[in-house]
Order: structure tokens, then sequence, then C-alpha cells
């Protein structure tokens, strides 16, 4: 994880009376809010999807999966892997695409 995020997240949690070891950190990032999701790559249990949250007015980002059915990815053998935690940016992207008339 990178140090500036560490900080960030840090004083979040420290603001808030949670604790800051790296496993809480982690936990936070996670069980913020979602506010964009996408890139997904398909594997045969699960999709890996990318995650962005917002802590604080802060961007943070990482590689997570979702599954259909009632298994949780990690039952099904993901899994997660803190070194995709990063900052990230908002870009604005341009989509062609076609429907039917």
């Amino acid at each position: 994880m990178e140090e500036n995020i560490r900080k960030h997240v840090t004083d979040y949690n420290e603001k808030h009376g949670f604790g800051a070891t790296d496993d809480e950190l982690i936990e936070t990032i996670r069980e913020s809010k979602e506010i964009w999701r996408g890139n997904y790559s398909e594997h045969r249990w699960w999709q890996d999807c990318f995650i962005v949250v917002d802590i604080d007015g802060m961007k943070i980002g990482f590689w997570g999966a979702e599954t259909t059915g009632d298994n949780s990815p990690e039952d099904t053998g993901w899994e997660f892997n803190p070194e995709t935690i990063c900052a990230v940016v908002e870009k604005t992207k341009t989509v062609t695409y076609y429907e039917s008339c």
C-alpha cells in the first residue's frame, strides 16, 4: 500500500475510533463506499474487477472479485491482494456503441 494512502486511511480510522493495523486499514478500504466498478476479467468461478472507493475525498482503487450465486469470492478460492491498493484519478472516456433502430 502506498504510504500516502496508509497515512490518509490511518487518519480516517483514528478520527472514527477504528484501529490502524494493516488488516484494519485494508478492511476500511474494502468496506468503504464504492463509487466505480469495472475492468472485468472472467475466470471459472469469479470475475476480477477493479473497484474504486472514496474515503474522505481520496479516491482509492483495488482489485476485488464478484461471484454469482451464494458463494463469496473467498469461498471459491480467490484471494485479495493488498498490493493492488493504489491511488486513482478520475478520467473521462468517450465510448461509441450501437443500438437497434
